[in-house]
């Protein structure tokens, strides 16, 4: 019995190394789990540049269209093709362009 009782708190205290250790490695914030959010960063943060490329965009678009920078041959742009109409005295020539068929829109823009 005396030699259990020596052996026992060595044994007790490998075993919450192991434990620790093993949490350390395989739990859900694990080192392990450490290169899956890195990839989720940087996954997350290629998003974040187009979401503020299109932002910036849409701010420069609109600028264009505010009441102290009105751009009037910008809002005729945009009506002729969001409306599809031109003057009868306009000169219109039509051609076949690669067009991404989910934005309509003749501006660049990087939103999609």
């Amino acid at each position: 019995m005396s030699r259990f009782k020596k052996v026992l708190p060595i044994v007790g205290f490998i075993w919450v190394i192991v434990y620790f250790a093993f949490h350390a490695f395989t739990g859900e914030q694990g080192m392990r789990n450490l290169l899956v959010y890195q990839q989720r960063e940087r996954v997350l943060g290629q998003q974040l540049a187009q979401l503020q490329a299109c932002r910036q965009s849409y701010e420069r678009r609109i600028a264009l269209l505010s009441d102290k920078n009105l751009d009037l041959d910008y809002l005729e742009e945009r009506a002729h093709a969001v409306l599809a109409l031109a003057d009868p005295k306009d000169i219109v020539l039509t051609y076949k362009a690669k067009t991404n068929t989910k934005n309509h829109n003749t501006a660049a823009s990087p939103c999609s």
